[in-house]
């Protein structure tokens, strides 16, 4: 067996266990720890938009909207990243930039139907439904 293919790519399990292993010390409130553990994943796994969206999520929680807005934009960047589109348009909200907010809205309702999925709009409309 040739360790050296395996070196550059994470297995999928180890993804999940990164992901896990972040998400129970975020609901835990040591949003520090998760933070470096979210950080390891989108290093590891840039292409899984949970790592960005959760790191977001931890700067959120420690009132850094800049950084998350930032962190959702990168990881656009790097690939389909709908739920860190609906991230943005929240801090946009948050911002009062209202129509830029409904127009990265109105993007993932269209990404969302062209998909079939259902998932998606229902986030889209819980989205647009929050005062």
């Amino acid at each position: 067996m040739n360790t050296q293919a395996n070196l550059g790519q994470p297995s999928p399990s180890a993804i999940e266990a990164l992901y896990a292993t972040g998400h129970w010390l975020f609901t835990q409130e040591r949003v520090n720890d998760a933070q470096s553990v979210f950080r390891a994943l989108i290093y590891v796994a840039p292409q899984d938009e949970r790592g960005w969206l959760a790191l977001g999520a931890c700067h959120e929680a420690h009132g850094e909207h800049d950084i998350a807005y930032e962190l959702y934009d990168m990881a656009s960047t790097l690939g389909d990243a709908p739920r860190c589109a609906i991230a943005r348009a929240r801090i946009l909200r948050g911002r009062g930039l209202e129509r830029e907010a409904r127009q990265t809205l109105d993007e993932v309702a269209q990404l969302a139907a062209s998909q079939r999925d259902d998932e998606l709009r229902a986030l889209v409309a819980a989205e647009r439904g929050r005062p």
